[in-house]
């Protein structure tokens, strides 16, 4: 069993793809309606396709009045109902995959990137975490909700921070500036 590292400073970033995925899921949730609806012209009799339709309407529904009160909107539970709908009572055997493989992604796409700070370097969430060790980093600054790492390599890396994770993480700049700085001197 492999043991994580505990981080000294964790920044929790802006996920930059917020808002194609909103789209994108809006725009599959109306097409997965759509073929719903088609799909009940095509198998009037099937209970399982009504079932379907419902849920999914039901699940825009409440996506909506979320989006009216700005909470944040998910659409893979929609997706994946809409495929498994399709895939029990319709006929639509690569669409009901796609709708599938979409609600899944979106929860690995929505993912808030975490970057995390330790005296052996810095670690940036992703599928492959990236690590990189201080030798390979010029400066680290954190100012104004903007985290600044530039690499030797002239990489420059510029994030916006996430205001909205708990006030109990806050980190203050100066402290933390601080603390790469004294790293970076090693």
């Amino acid at each position: 069993m492999s043991k994580k590292k505990v981080q000294d400073y964790l920044v929790v970033v802006k996920n930059p793809n917020t808002a194609l995925i909103e789209r994108t899921g809006w725009l599959m949730s109306l097409l997965a309606i759509l073929i719903l609806g088609f799909q009940l012209l095509l198998f009037s009799g099937s209970w399982g396709l009504y079932l379907s339709l419902f849920v999914v309407a039901v699940l825009l529904i409440s996506n909506l009045n979320d989006k009216k009160k700005n909470k944040s909107v998910r659409y893979g539970r929609l997706l994946i109902a809409a495929g498994i709908g399709l895939a029990a009572f319709g006929d639509a055997p690569y669409t009901n995959l796609l709708f599938i493989l979409l609600g899944v992604a979106e929860q690995f796409l929505l993912q808030k990137k975490e970057i995390g700070f330790t005296n052996d370097g810095i670690t940036i969430s992703n599928l492959i975490p990236k690590k990189s060790a201080w030798s390979e980093i010029d400066n680290v600054v954190l100012k104004g909700g903007i985290l600044t790492i530039d690499y030797k390599n002239n990489k420059l890396i510029q994030l916006e921070t996430d205001d909205e994770e708990d006030d109990e993480y806050d980190v203050e700049e100066d402290e933390f500036n601080n603390y790469c700085n004294a790293q970076l001197r090693k």
